[in-house]
């Protein structure tokens, strides 16, 4: 956090800290109150992910590869997964506790994978009004009848579907239930996702462009960009989507400078003969 914070004035992009926090991790709650409390973080999400670690107790070859990757043995592994659940009755305390520091600092915050829409409606009521993949279609309408923003990925939309099995993002969107689309590790799928979504005749392209730029912006509390018009800031992807389902970035402006282009001479080029271009944020 550091080294981005003293790095942020020489970065093009508008970098920001978007912290996902595993709420059975009750050590790092000092920590990450003081975090909030000294606005270094600009998204906070409450995620839980016990239930699958307990899960894959009975899924072999997973569970070796989480131990793999965590570097611990069998055992180490197990007494750290039991010391974890041991402490479950503090968890709601924690996320009530980090939430009203949240909410003191003008944090927005997330809840990943509600189950329910119980679960959403008690997230809501500590201020945590975005929904991050309810997990659901019942727990997806109750957040949009409460004016929830709602997350689906954007990788789910590119490849047809969940790779999990769960929610499929499309479906969630053609029924007006997905509100954001994220990149999910993905970083190229939002692009690619909202040109999918107007291929498919899910949503013209001018609507499935806001999954990515318009609503996000707002779900976020940044009211000075999302959309191209006057007094925002000047924030401008240039696209060419000449080959179907494969656009490509030509050009990127912040705040009215630019700071990425590939093929100088299609500018040049392009005064002696306008062509179309598709500008979008």
């Amino acid at each position: 956090m550091a080294a981005i914070e003293a790095l942020r004035p020489r970065l093009v992009a508008d970098t920001r800290f978007h912290l996902r926090h595993e709420t059975y991790n009750l050590d790092a709650e000092e920590k990450i109150g003081q975090w909030l409390a000294q606005d270094r973080i600009d998204l906070f999400a409450f995620n839980d992910h016990m239930d699958i670690t307990t899960a894959l107790r009975n899924k072999p070859r997973k569970r070796a590869t989480m131990i793999e990757r965590t570097g611990l043995s069998d055992e180490a592994f197990e007494d750290l997964v039991e010391r974890v659940l041991s402490r479950a009755d503090e968890v709601p305390g924690s996320i009530a506790r980090l939430a009203a520091i949240a909410r003191g600092a003008g944090v927005r915050m997330l809840s990943h994978d509600d189950k329910s829409p119980e679960e959403r409606r008690a997230f809501r009521a500590q201020g945590i009004e975005i929904a991050e993949f309810p997990v659901n279609e019942e727990t997806a309408r109750e957040a949009a009848a409460a004016g929830d923003a709602i997350v689906f990925g954007a990788p789910n939309v590119v490849r047809g579907g969940s790779h999990t099995g769960w929610t499929k993002a499309s479906d969630m969107i053609a029924k007006g239930l997905c509100s954001v689309l994220a990149s999910d590790y993905y970083y190229p799928a939002p692009l690619i996702a909202a040109f999918r979504l107007a291929a498919d005749r899910v949503l013209p392209l001018s609507q499935s462009w806001n999954l990515i730029s318009a609503t996000p912006a707002r779900a976020c509390g940044l009211f000075d960009r999302g959309v191209l018009a006057e007094g925002h800031r000047a924030d401008i992807l240039l696209v060419d989507d000449a080959v179907p389902l494969r656009p490509r970035i030509v050009a990127v402006i912040v705040t009215g400078r630019l700071v990425h282009l590939t093929e100088a001479e299609r500018l040049s080029a392009s005064r002696a003969s306008p062509r179309p271009a598709v500008a979008a944020e």
